[in-house]
């Protein structure tokens, strides 16, 4: 008798799947995940397809009206959606170098942006700026000057490799920040950036700031590996840059 009870309760659990997602399967740590978020009554939606191993053959996924969950014995279980999911799909989903979602969607807290962590960086979106890809020291560097509530805004751009192969960067709403080996990541923003880019940023005799933008005197200032630029209001932005031992000065009208 109890034999035949078991088999009856699953029958009636298969029906109920497939009248309420479907007849697409939605279980374990998946399932969990989905029911926490309201099942199919939640923002997700229902199931799109069964669970399926991923194509690097770590973890597991369903996909869903308006997203997806992914699993892998390492990561748990965490949903993506929206741009970020549409961002990280771009890349190469868990085959990128971003891996797999270690977080849920979560709310940045400024009232703008929202963000993914996978294990290889950081999706942030906005509505104003997308969704943007930024990883490492540039992020460390980007939290310390306090994120998006900070001068420098949300990324405009992803983390992108420099044109001379040597370093990286990010742009952002009010600056950028750039990172070699060499020099570490620092911030470079306003008049001086301004005066930088027209020199041919990275590629020209300056190469990479090796300061973030600083007070000196009456000036502000940033350092780079081939000189400085410091900048008054009254002044506009003036470069001092070093070549092979001489100091040529490179004034500008701004």
């Amino acid at each position: 008798m109890k034999s035949v009870t078991r088999v009856v309760c699953v029958s009636l659990v298969l029906v109920v799947c497939s009248a309420a997602a479907s007849a697409f399967e939605v279980y374990g740590e998946i399932g969990k995940k989905w029911n926490q978020l309201g099942g199919q009554t939640g923002f997700l939606g229902a199931p799109l397809n069964d669970e399926t191993g991923t194509p690097d053959g770590v973890g597991r996924y369903n996909h869903f009206q308006n997203g997806s969950i992914y699993w892998t014995p390492q990561t748990g279980a965490h949903e993506v959606h929206g741009q970020i999911r549409d961002k990280w799909a771009s890349m190469g989903w868990e085959r990128s170098d971003l891996g797999y979602p270690i977080t849920d969607e979560l709310a940045v807290g400024d009232g703008r942006g929202r963000y993914s962590n996978f294990q290889g960086g950081t999706i942030f979106w906005s509505d104003k700026t997308g969704a943007r890809v930024i990883r490492g020291t540039i992020m460390k560097k980007w939290v310390a000057l306090r994120g998006s509530r900070g001068f420098l805004g949300y990324p405009v751009s992803d983390e992108t490799v420099t044109p001379d192969g040597k370093g990286r960067f990010v742009h952002f709403e009010g600056g950028s920040i750039y990172w070699s080996p060499a020099t570490g990541a620092h911030e470079v923003h306003g008049t001086i950036r301004d005066k930088w880019a027209a020199l041919r940023w990275e590629r020209g005799a300056l190469r990479y700031p090796v300061s973030d933008e600083y007070q000196d005197g009456i000036y502000r200032r940033s350092n780079f590996q081939g000189g400085s630029i410091r900048w008054t209001q009254q002044q506009g932005a003036v470069a001092s840059i070093s070549l092979e031992g001489d100091v040529v000065l490179n004034p500008v009208n701004e």
